[in-house]
């Protein structure tokens, strides 16, 4: 009592609450800017934190990590790039609401939803502190990859409109997550003999390739605003009802984000996807969901605050990272004297129970102050489009550089961004083809570990049986759900080239069988040769099916092919003119190249405002000006370096100009 009586005057003491806002406020910051995030934002702070008193510190770390998975909603909502990993569920409803004029809905329950998931799992955090010890125990290495298992089987049943596709771009992710060195054996696998590819591809690359090329060039070819008007009647009043109409999916998906937290490494990028799949399973009106229903907002924005509190138990009690950005946190706690483990619930039961209410206290500061904001932030859909989408690309070009400061990383980038394009348009999941590749080499790893733990044994175990009910369940849902969709495939044009693109994409895993047949140790390629078997069959079928369809668009097979039919052709249009967007892009790389970073992107912007309209020259300077403004602020806190081009090499360039920071 005295314990819990000394945490809660620590943390309304105004020196505690000082440090806390301000590392709210910069979580705030660097959860808005794409690819950033918390892990950025803790490795900004860790150097400050070194001496301080350890309640102050921590004060800052949590200010820091609560309240980067709300603010990473506006970019999500507003243009469709999701700030972290946390919110790229968020925009499969939230952008087509801003689409829609209804962005300071969409926005406020999305941080009303994450003030209530964070709060919650503070509170499970704090009621279940001296019980998490065996329920976590309970979870080996079998059941957790069961539960990767049904969060693959969810993702990618049901994020696209064709179950087999579904599946298929999950697999294919598999494969793209292997790339790299075998978790067991260290063989390098389809790397090319570079070092790039040696530790796999980076995430964030992906994650900004799959998701903000596309949707930035298909906003570019709609031409205007992201919205025409702002519905008012609609505003953010209305997504503060939303909630609260919807609380019992807000108590479910903050229920499963403590869950999914609570288990190492599973966070993250999982749990949101997990609580949009939960709310297409247990819905019986999904037609709106992908389109702009307000449910697919909630759903994920409640679990990714509540999985920060479930996240926190595995590291205070065993030192182990519940999620990336905890890895830093530990770090932070060894600056400050701190020892995870079992002492945490025992001598150090105060500094415990602060940090539990101040990540309540955190998120609460954090949703308020978006929430004011929120109308104001939401007038961005109304400027034109081709005014917001160079400062876009400027800053995902910025935020992909620095994660390895290599050039592959732009070729990544781009890459993806043709994947992503291609994929949104043939109607191909890419967040079943993201989530595959994040999962991928914990798949693998858990797979050999379980086999040489427990063998098949652990299919016999209370939670392993609890699991495989789950999976069956999720796929008899499906067939409930999908089976009776209607479909008609003679309104489909360009069946020719969906069916080429089928092909196309089986020479991924053929590629990957060919290069990792030469690897002597049958552990480094037992992996990527099965999830390359599984998806050539499951695109042979694919290929039949639309084969079939093709020869007779009115489907006579039986069930199961029937069911595998339905949405098997994507009805599209506008595929070229994306493409001459894109080429846009890959012009920008080239300037890059050539003079550096800042220069490439002051002539970018003006380039690109001034040849849509020559009457925006003031706001295309202005623009430019600005940003590149904050981006040498945010170097020079960050020590981030600007790519520097072929000009840099024949002038010493200031580093405000791409040269070396000093």
């Amino acid at each position: 009592m005295d314990q819990f009586l000394l945490a809660l005057g620590q943390l309304f003491g105004l020196t505690h609450l000082l440090f806390l806002f301000g590392g709210t406020l910069l979580g705030l910051t660097v959860g808005i800017l794409p690819g950033l995030g918390g892990t950025s934002g803790l490795a900004l702070v860790l150097p400050f934190v070194f001496g301080l008193e350890p309640s102050h510190a921590l004060a800052m770390m949590i200010g820091v990590l609560a309240p980067t998975t709300t603010s990473d909603t506006f970019p999500a909502v507003l243009m469709g790039v999701p700030g972290t990993s946390g919110s790229q569920a968020t925009v499969m409803d939230g952008f087509p609401l801003s689409k829609q004029g209804m962005a300071a809905r969409a926005l406020s329950a999305a941080f009303l939803s994450s003030l209530l998931g964070g709060v919650f799992g503070a509170v499970i955090l704090s009621a279940s502190i001296y019980y998490a010890i065996p329920i976590i125990m309970t979870f080996g290495f079998g059941e957790q990859f069961l539960l990767i298992v049904l969060a693959l089987l969810m993702v990618g049943a049901l994020t696209g409109d064709n179950f087999v596709k579904g599946i298929t771009a999950c697999f294919l992710g598999l494969i793209i997550g292997s790339v790299g060195s075998a978790p067991i054996t260290g063989d390098p696998r389809f790397t090319f003999d570079t070092l790039y590819l040696i530790e796999g591809i980076p995430l964030v690359i992906v994650g900004l390739g799959l998701f903000a090329i596309p949707e930035i060039v298909g906003l570019l070819d709609n031409k205007g605003a992201i919205a025409k008007s702002l519905r008012i009647e609609r505003g953010w009043l209305t997504g503060i009802a939303d909630v609260f109409k919807n609380w019992w999916l807000v108590l479910r998906c903050s229920t499963l984000g403590c869950l999914v937290g609570a288990l190492p490494g599973l966070g993250g990028t999982v749990v949101d996807w997990i609580a949009y799949s939960h709310l297409r399973q247990t819905s019986k009106d999904t037609s709106r969901l992908g389109k702009g229903d307000i449910r697919g907002v909630i759903a994920p924005e409640s679990a990714n605050n509540a999985k920060e509190g479930g996240a926190l138990i595995p590291t205070l009690l065993f030192g182990i990272p519940g999620s990336g950005n905890k890895v830093l946190l530990l770090g932070g706690f060894i600056l400050v004297g701190i020892e995870p483990g079992l002492d945490m619930v025992t001598t150090h039961l105060d500094l415990t129970y602060l940090m539990i209410w101040s990540l309540a206290v955190a998120n609460i500061l954090g949703a308020g102050l978006c929430i004011g904001f929120a109308p104001h932030i939401s007038k961005l859909t109304l400027v034109r489009y081709y005014i917001l989408a160079p400062v876009m690309i400027t800053l995902i070009f910025f935020a992909t550089y620095n994660v390895n400061r290599d050039w592959y990383d732009f070729v990544g980038l781009l890459g993806f961004g043709l994947v992503g394009i291609t994929f949104k348009h043939y109607g191909w999941s890419r967040p079943a083809l993201l989530i595959g590749f994040f999962l991928s080499s914990k798949v693998e790893l858990l797979s050999y570990q379980t086999q040489a733990v427990y063998g098949l044994s652990f299919l016999y175990r209370p939670v392993a049986i609890i699991l495989i009910v789950m999976c069956l369940a999720t796929i008899i849902l499906l067939l409930r759900q999908r089976f009776d969709t209607g479909y008609d495939s003679q309104l489909i044009k360009n069946k020719s080239k969906q069916m080429y693109l089928s092909l196309l994409l089986m020479c991924l895993p053929l590629a990957v069988m060919w290069d990792v047949s030469g690897i002597p140790d049958f552990r480094a390629t037992l992996f990527p040769i099965g999830v390359c078997l599984i998806s050539i069959s499951l695109l042979i079928l694919i290929f039949a099916v639309q084969l079939a369809d093709l020869r007779k668009p009115a489907f006579a097979g039986g069930g199961f092919l029937r069911f595998v039919n339905t949405n098997i052709y994507e009805n599209v249009a506008g595929f070229n003119n994306q493409l001459y967007y894109y080429l846009s892009i890959l012009g920008y790389l080239a300037m890059n190249f050539i003079f550096g970073f800042p220069i490439a992107s002051v002539l970018f912007i003006n380039l690109f405002i001034l040849f849509h309209d020559k009457r925006d020259l003031k706001i295309s300077f202005s623009i430019s000006l600005s940003l590149l403004l904050i981006l040498w602020t945010l170097s020079s806190l960050l020590t981030l370096q600007f790519p520097n081009g072929l000009l840099g090499t024949f002038v010493d360039m200031p580093w405000w100009l791409g040269g070396e920071l000093n």
